[in-house]
């Protein structure tokens, strides 16, 4: 879609509070994804964030807030929203603003807020079950059918059939990255790890890179976690697929290279999961073949790490 102006924002903000605010202007975020086109808008002194959707159908993530909110997670309110308030169909939403900065670090920086409070903010996220099915969550929990990359979900009865790895493996094969042993043992991991995958009931989560990428916002005094943001990724499933996420940046992923207190995070959620058990290496792998492997290149050293790692947990499983 084309940017939206500011006089058509001012209407879809009209349509979502019923009049218009006294101030606008469009906001960039410095770090974060782009799917979404941001105004900050100011009523009666309060400043709120506008977000309209890039592309129909690309969810907020409304229940998976919901339910957070309820359980006391910071969160900013939502305000306003609308699943089709957009010039050609895309959701909408207002939400109250959060003083702070947005969480984003690099090399030789310090981790702008303490890695146990952030330890503490998924486990109680993850506590949270979900009445229903395994996989993305979106803004109508009775509708679940967006998913973000072409392999997984969008919702399934059980936690093993979210992962179609008998597509990606097809992909892969195709690409020359494996080659057919390979590509068949991608292809029966659902099945063989089954008892593995599975759940008795479906947990929230996150799934934004929380840790990062301007998802979490850092209050102005301390460092300390004044909100989480964008839910657009929120699924029910497995929270250690979450904890993958953070073993694949922090400990296994050798390019990223910056300074986060992995056991200070782990002890503060709890946990002692081995990121080299079966689950840990089938969750890295998974990382890779959903989501790193669809847009690193090949011939790069991000892309042969990938297809070497990948190449080495398939044989991890050769026989098992």
């Amino acid at each position: 879609m084309s940017d939206i102006t500011i006089e058509r924002s001012l209407c879809i903000i009209e349509m979502l509070l019923g009049h218009r605010p006294d101030r606008l202007e469009e906001f960039r975020p410095r770090v974060g994804g782009n799917d979404s086109q941001c105004f900050r808008m100011w009523e009666d002194g309060n400043m709120m964030l506008l977000q309209v959707k890039r592309r129909a159908g690309t969810p907020f993530g409304v229940h998976f807030h919901s339910q957070i909110k309820k359980a006391g997670i910071p969160a900013p309110e939502l305000v306003a929203f609308s699943k089709d308030a957009g010039p050609n169909g895309e959701a909408a939403a207002i939400w109250e603003w959060i003083d702070g900065e947005p969480a984003e670090w690099g090399p030789n920086e310090a981790c702008p807020y303490d890695e146990a409070e952030l330890g503490e903010l998924p486990r109680r996220i993850h506590d949270l079950e979900f009445e229903g099915a395994f996989g993305f969550l979106g803004d109508d929990s009775s509708n679940r059918s967006y998913a973000y990359a072409p392999d997984i979900g969008p919702v399934s009865t059980s936690w093993p059939e979210f992962f179609h790895c008998d597509e990606a493996a097809h992909r892969y094969l195709d690409r020359g990255y494996l080659d057919q042993h390979e590509a068949d043992i991608l292809s029966s991991l659902p099945d063989r790890l089954c008892g593995e995958l599975s759940r008795e009931k479906p947990r929230l989560l996150h799934m934004g890179d929380i840790m990062h990428s301007g998802n979490l916002i850092v209050g102005p005094t301390a460092g300390r976690i004044a909100a989480v943001i964008d839910y657009s990724e929120s699924l029910a499933g497995d929270p250690r697929w979450e904890l993958a996420w953070f073993d694949y940046y922090f400990e296994q992923f050798p390019f990223y290279g910056v300074d986060f207190d992995m056991d200070r995070f782990r002890a503060a959620y709890g946990t002692d999961h081995d990121s080299t058990d079966i689950l840990g290496r089938f969750y890295l792998l998974a990382i890779l073949v959903f989501e790193k492997l669809l847009f690193f290149d090949p011939h790069t050293p991000k892309g042969r790490w990938a297809i070497k790692t990948a190449k080495s947990i398939l044989s991890s499983f050769d026989g098992k």
